[in-house]
């Protein structure tokens, strides 16, 4: 193996008046320089109206409060619905929904939650509720069940 010889570099600086005038010149011209970029003026262009959303949409607001019934058997479902109605009117709730779902896992019968949420409803429903209906299409539509409470 051989040794590798290693040669010392030194730097060496020169002082030059060429750069000391050419440095000079940059740090007089630095009072040219503002502090920052202007600020660009965007000419205000016409406004256009905002789109009106459909009067739906806006004259219902969210209910106050929800139960989503999806993937319950018809008894769970039941119970759910009968504590969740007591529950609302109990603490004067004025609207609630109740999401059934539209019956697609329900194989060729009609959707088992929603006919069965809507009767327990119906025969029991009258002491809490001032109405109940099919939800706005925002909530759910035909698959979930606005509840209006006395």
């Amino acid at each position: 193996m051989s040794k590798k010889s290693s040669t010392s570099s030194t730097l060496i600086f020169e002082e030059s008046d060429k750069n000391d005038s050419l440095m000079e010149q940059i740090f007089d011209g630095i009072s040219d320089v503002p502090d920052k970029e202007p600020e660009l003026e965007i000419p205000v262009s016409k406004s256009y109206p905002k789109k009106k959303q459909s009067s739906t949409y806006d004259s219902v607001p969210r209910p106050d409060e929800e139960l989503d019934l999806h993937g319950k058997t018809r008894e769970e479902a039941i119970m759910m619905v009968q504590n969740f109605v007591m529950t609302c009117h109990a603490n004067q709730l004025r609207t609630a929904l109740i999401i059934t779902g539209k019956g697609r896992n329900s194989g060729d019968r009609v959707p088992v939650l929603k006919r069965e949420v809507n009767l327990w409803l119906e025969r029991n429903g009258k002491p809490f509720l001032r109405d109940f209906h099919e939800a706005p299409p925002r909530f759910g539509g035909a698959g979930a069940i606005w509840l209006n409470f006395k």
